[in-house]
This record gives C-alpha cells, sequence and structure tokens, in this order.
C-alpha cells in the first residue's frame, strides 16, 4: 500500500455515556440560536415512553443515538441535536417527580431537572436544560419547575409551541399515573441507570452550525424555515452574537405565524421572487430570493414585512383604522376556500401597500370576488395560477388594478359561466362550506362567519334518504333528489349540535330543532322560519334567488 496523507484533526469527539452523565449537577445545556422549537407530537412522545417501559420490564439497556454539543466558552453546552429527546426525557422526569410521594425520591428524580439550592448563580445555573427564548419561559414554569406539571394552570399561547406541550403533559400523566407508584419508581430508575446516548463533541460553534446543518439537510426533513434559516446564517456570516439576534427574531416570526404558516411563507416569498414554482422551496430559496437580495437586508426589511401580511392573510386580522372592519369582511371570506393561490397576490398587496385603507377595501373586495369565480369557473389550478401571477405582477410592478384590462374584472362571458356554475351542484365539502358561509353575509341581517365560527352546512334535504322516509312522499325522484341536494338553494348553517341532531329528519322536525332549541339562527336558515314545504320547486327557486343576490354583490355592486 502506498503512503497515507496525515489527516488533520477535527475535534470531534464521540463517547458512549449515560444520560445521567450530561444531566448531571452543574450541567448546562441550552439550544443554540439555529434550533428549531420542540415539536414532537403525542405518537413521538409514546413511542419513547413505550421503548423506557419496554427496558424497564426487561432489566435492558436503552439507547437513545447520538447527542451532539458544543462546548462554549463560559461552560455551558449548545446542544447542536437532541433538542426534542431532551426535553421529552425532562417532561417524563418532571412528570415523575410531581407524582412521587416520597419526598427523598422526589428529589432524586428532581436532580436530573435542576438544583433547587442553585439559585444564587442565576437561574440559568438551576436548571439543567434550557430551551429557546420562545420556549422556555413556559418549560421553566409549566415543566421544570417542582409541582408545576400537575397544576397545568399555564395558557399555553396560540401562536407558539407551547400548546403541544400541553398535549404531550396530558397524555404523559394519564399514561405515568396509571402505572402505579411501583412501576414508575423502577421507570426512573431505568432512565437514571440504564438510558445510554453517544456524546458528540464538536469543539466550536461554527463547527456545531456545520453539523446541525449537515443533520438537517439528511435523514427525517425538517420543517423548510428551518433550512431556510441555517442558509440565511451562513449568507449573511453573521458572528455568534449576530446569529442569536436574528435567531430570536426568527423564532417570534415562527411564533406569530406557526412553523407550518412560515414554511408557507417563504414558499410565497419565492414565488414573488421568481415564477417558477417548481422544487422544494428549501432547495431553492437561497438561489432564488438570496441571489438577489443581500441575507442582512433581507431579515432585517423585507422578512418582518412578509410575517406582518401573511399574519394578516392567515388570522384575517387586518389594521386600517376606521375601515378595518369593513376590510375584514372580504379577508375571512377568502379564508374559507379551499384553495390558497390567492395568498400571494394577498401577501403581495399587504406588503407593497399597508396603510391605505380605500384601496385595500376595493382590492379584497376585488380579490374576494376573483377567488370565488376561480373555485367556480377556473376549474384547472394551472387556469387560476396564471390569473393570479397577472394579477401578482401588476401589484409588484406598481401597475393600475382596478381598470379594464385588469386580472380583477371580469367579461359578460364570465359572469354568465360564474352564474351558471353557482346554479349548479356543490360536490365538496370545502365548495358547499364556502358558498353558504358567503351567502349568508350578503343576506339582510347577515353576518360575517369565520373559521373559526361554529358554523356547518346543513342539508335540508338529507344527503341520503331513508327508505321508510316521509320525504320521498315530496321528493319520490331519486334522480331530483341527486340534482338539488348539493344545490345552494337546499343548505342551511346551523351549529354543530344541530347539524347532528337534524340529520335525516323530516322537514318539519327539522325546523323545530332549528328554531325550537334556542341554538344560534343565522340568516341562511332564518329564511325557512315561515316555509312549510320544501319540495322541488322550493329549492330551484331559492338557488335562482340565492345566486341573484350575490351576483348582485359581487359583479353590480362592485362594478358601478
Amino acid at each position: 500500500m502506498g503512503s497515507e496523507t496525515p489527516r488533520s484533526d477535527s475535534g470531534i469527539r464521540a463517547r458512549e455515556c449515560a444520560l445521567s452523565d450530561i444531566l448531571s449537577p452543574g450541567s448546562q445545556l441550552k439550544m443554540p440560536p439555529y434550533q428549531r422549537s420542540y415539536s414532537w407530537e403525542e405518537n413521538e412522545v409514546r413511542e419513547l415512553l413505550d421503548d423506557l417501559l419496554n427496558a424497564t420490564e426487561n432489566g435492558r439497556y436503552h439507547f437513545i443515538g447520538a447527542i451532539v454539543l458544543v462546548r462554549m466558552e463560559d461552560n455551558t453546552y449548545q446542544v447542536v441535536d437532541g433538542q426534542q429527546r431532551l426535553t421529552t426525557l425532562t417532561m417524563i422526569l418532571a412528570m415523575m417527580r410531581d407524582l412521587e410521594t416520597d419526598p427523598v425520591r422526589k428529589a432524586e428524580i428532581h436532580a436530573l431537572i435542576g438544583d433547587s439550592d442553585r439559585s444564587m448563580l442565576g437561574e440559568g445555573a438551576a436548571w439543567r436544560l434550557t430551551l429557546n427564548d420562545v420556549d422556555n419561559p413556559f418549560f421553566r414554569e409549566a415543566i421544570q419547575a417542582e409541582g408545576a406539571t400537575l397544576r397545568r394552570d399555564l395558557i399555553a399561547s396560540d401562536e407558539s409551541n407551547h400548546e403541544v406541550m400541553q398535549k404531550n403533559l396530558a397524555f404523559l400523566h394519564e399514561e405515568l399515573e396509571e402505572l402505579g407508584e411501583a412501576t414508575r419508581r423502577t421507570l426512573f430508575e431505568t432512565i437514571r441507570d440504564r438510558v445510554v446516548l453517544v456524546r458528540v463533541g464538536v469543539p466550536d460553534w461554527d463547527g456545531g452550525y456545520e453539523v446541525f446543518r449537515v443533520l438537517n439537510t439528511r435523514g427525517k426533513a425538517p420543517n423548510s424555515h428551518d433550512i431556510v434559516k441555517t442558509e440565511i446564517l451562513q449568507h449573511a456570516n453573521f458572528d455568534q452574537a449576530e446569529a442569536s439576534r436574528y435567531a430570536r427574531e426568527w423564532l417570534e416570526h415562527e411564533a406569530k405565524l406557526g412553523g407550518g404558516g412560515l414554511d408557507d411563507l417563504l414558499n410565497i416569498i419565492r414565488q414573488l421572487y421568481g415564477r417558477n414554482t417548481k422544487g422544494k422551496t428549501a432547495n431553492v430559496f437561497a438561489k432564488v430570493v438570496l441571489s438577489k437580495v443581500d441575507s442582512r437586508t433581507f431579515v432585517d426589511d423585507e422578512l418582518p414585512r412578509y410575517v406582518e401580511a401573511y399574519r394578516i392573510v392567515l388570522k384575517g386580522d387586518p389594521d386600517f383604522g376606521p375601515l378595518t372592519e369593513a376590510i375584514r369582511a372580504p379577508l375571512n371570506h377568502l379564508r374559507l376556500l379551499d384553495h390558497r393561490l390567492w395568498q400571494v397576490p394577498a401577501v403581495a398587496y399587504l406588503y407593497k401597500h399597508p396603510d391605505d385603507g380605500e384601496q385595500a377595501l376595493k382590492f379584497f373586495q376585488m380579490l374576494e370576488r376573483l377567488a370565488y369565480a376561480m373555485m367556480l369557473h377556473f376549474t384547472t389550478a394551472s387556469a387560476r395560477q396564471k390569473r393570479y401571477q397577472k394579477l401578482t405582477q401588476l401589484i409588484q410592478g406598481d401597475k393600475p388594478l382596478f381598470d379594464r384590462s385588469s386580472p380583477l374584472r371580469f367579461a359578460k362571458d364570465e359572469q354568465k359561466k360564474v352564474r351558471e356554475r353557482m346554479t349548479g351542484r356543490f360536490a365538496t365539502f370545502g365548495q358547499r362550506r364556502a358558498m353558504a358561509l358567503r351567502t349568508n353575509a350578503a343576506l339582510e341581517n347577515g353576518e360575517m362567519i369565520t373559521l373559526e365560527d361554529d358554523a356547518t352546512v346543513e342539508h335540508v334535504l338529507p344527503r341520503s334518504v331513508p327508505e321508510e322516509s316521509y320525504w320521498h312522499a315530496t321528493w319520490p325522484r331519486t334522480q331530483v333528489q341527486r340534482e338539488l341536494c348539493e344545490t345552494l338553494g337546499n343548505f342551511v348553517i346551523v351549529p354543530q349540535r344541530i347539524n347532528h341532531q337534524a340529520d335525516r329528519l323530516d322537514f318539519r322536525e327539522k325546523k323545530r330543532i332549528f328554531f325550537e332549541s334556542g341554538a344560534r339562527v343565522f340568516a341562511l336558515t332564518e329564511d325557512l322560519r315561515h316555509r312549510n314545504t320544501w319540495t322541488p320547486e322550493d329549492v330551484r327557486a331559492r338557488t335562482e334567488q340565492l345566486v341573484d343576490i350575490l351576483m348582485d354583490e359581487w359583479f353590480s355592486a362592485l362594478d358601478d
């Protein structure tokens, strides 16, 4: 064999150790700025707990994989890989600690979570594990603090991953309490003495970042925004202090939108920078976006504005002063739709024009009309996408949005096709819900209904009529039943419990439940109060009437 070229020392070291070794007194494990938030769901927590219980039952060791750590100058360690496992193990330990009745055993368990007598050294020094700036306050108060897991008196924010922790705590409480005290004590001994791992030491912060990038672009894919975040950090060459600050800001963005929402926003931004939508966002974001805008400019100036624009789109919660309520209506009607292509021009508009309420009202009223027409008339995704792309280009180019040639306008033949489609059947749940709730808002004394409201679509003529039902007397032909059951004229809106009660009852019984149960009566349902019959002729006439109301609101009023 030829002579081998000496290899330089990478500085990376790996050795087997027990979990209790890295959770020993004085250990401080912290999440680095590029780490994502805690995200394990119940099935992943269940799998880990089952593995631990199997090891306990069989008296065996349990291997939890590699934990990658970077030793920092202040003698703390950053967790490059292992956050989800360490956080979940801490949750299991905290729940067992709070269920334990013996003070000595309780203290033994808590010793793997923190040091009650080290508070004089600073808050961080008292705890084995510290999460990111968004998750950590909740983690401290709801999990690590003694007795916290049984109180559960903290309300998880809707704009964070804390609800995931709360759900996992509830699951662990139920599972661990059922085990009984003796089994829990044996389980703790397994976690303390027989849970083993490979501790991988990385010599410096830059090396830790590189290991994180490699680990998070192989195997189980993380969220797109996690990978994009690492790309931005890499492109910008931030020092540690800068990266920490930007990572905290990134976590705040994630808290506003949720992990999936931030992924969706980055995909929208990628579309705004380049028309080609092929390829995964995480794979092409740097090429499409970061090649055209400096990373610092993007995270300092552009991303916060995009986040706010998308928050408005997601929540249907704009702020345009005295016009806020008027603009909220079309925004929430858009949120009812089962396609989301409209979000791209909506975000582009809010990014470019965050303050002009009068123009925003006109834009979102016309965008709502366009989006519903896309659902009704443009049946292919490519046809919808072309029209939305044309509108987006006008917005980005500061071109006129409301002239005769605008994609927001409709020719007479298009209007005719939209009307024809509205008189037909709505076969999907999404279409039925969107059309019924939008129609409700257009009626006299009607109101906007949001996705969050308790409002369901009820078919007056049931979708499946029982053989012995009285409905067959007025609807003898099955073909006519199928033809008209899914049309707009056969829909009413009721709360969920009323929907279940009404189900396949006859017309008189349904009316009694709709109007005598004390439940909320929506405008689309109020129309039935004084009706005594529900025949095919009634449904056809009601369909035409409701379609006329929508056509007048969408076309006659908007185009005047």
